[in-house]
């Protein structure tokens, strides 16, 4: 499995080790994402809640080195639902979801 190092402003993503994660407030929450292939796996201790989805979708594939002429959404993993790209994502998830960074398809 092939794991990100380098934290970002917007997600402060580091590879997953376990364990929680010390928040230090409401404003920010924790995730854990992977990619779409399952090669790639980050945990993100630290995002700010009000970040749209589509910029987190973004900041991860940026740290997975995923294509960057692909557009990424986020999948929650355990509903299956995809998040809107321009709703803030602590409105969408709960602290502590699995999200999958999926390539967006418009298929027809």
């Amino acid at each position: 499995m092939v794991t990100a190092t380098e934290p970002s402003p917007t997600t402060d993503a580091k590879p997953r080790q376990g364990g929680s994660a010390d928040l230090g407030g409401n404003d920010r929450f924790s995730l854990t994402a992977i990619d779409v292939t399952g090669s790639h796996e980050l945990e993100a201790p630290s995002i700010d809640r009000s970040t749209p989805a589509g910029a987190v979708a973004n900041a991860f594939a940026n740290r997975m080195d995923l294509p960057t002429n692909v557009p990424w959404g986020l999948r929650n993993d355990e509903t299956a639902a995809y998040l809107s790209d321009d709703e803030p994502i602590g409105d969408q998830i709960e602290t502590g979801a699995r999200v999958v960074v999926t390539p967006k398809s418009h298929l027809g």
